[in-house]
């Protein structure tokens, strides 16, 4: 199982504002990939598998959590199993965080 950081208050509250507007089974859905298998999906395009939504972005991977929200990741194997937000928005703020920090 992995954790579920955020990366500063600034993220946190962002995170947490998107965690409220969302229903509660795409919150379990959402974090139940996140915990138990952070990684894209070797069959992407299969609809059942629970993490069908990660997509690597450059050096971050992407989490389509609706049609306009995202939560941007990086995941951490060592010392301790975790994932770490790096951001959490719509579909227009994560490009401009994509163009600025993962490059």
């Amino acid at each position: 199982m992995y954790a579920i950081r955020t990366n500063g208050n600034k993220v946190e509250k962002r995170f947490n504002k998107l965690l409220q507007k969302l229903s509660k089974n795409v919150k379990v859905r959402m974090k139940k990939a996140l915990k138990e298998n952070p990684y894209p999906s070797p069959t992407y395009k299969n609809a059942t598998a629970i993490n069908t939504k990660i997509e690597k972005k450059g050096k971050i991977y992407g989490y389509e959590v609706t049609g306009g929200d995202r939560i941007l990741f990086d995941i951490y194997d060592e010392p301790i199993k975790t994932v770490m937000i790096l951001y959490a928005g719509d579909d227009k703020g994560e490009q401009k965080f994509l163009e600025k920090y993962a490059k």
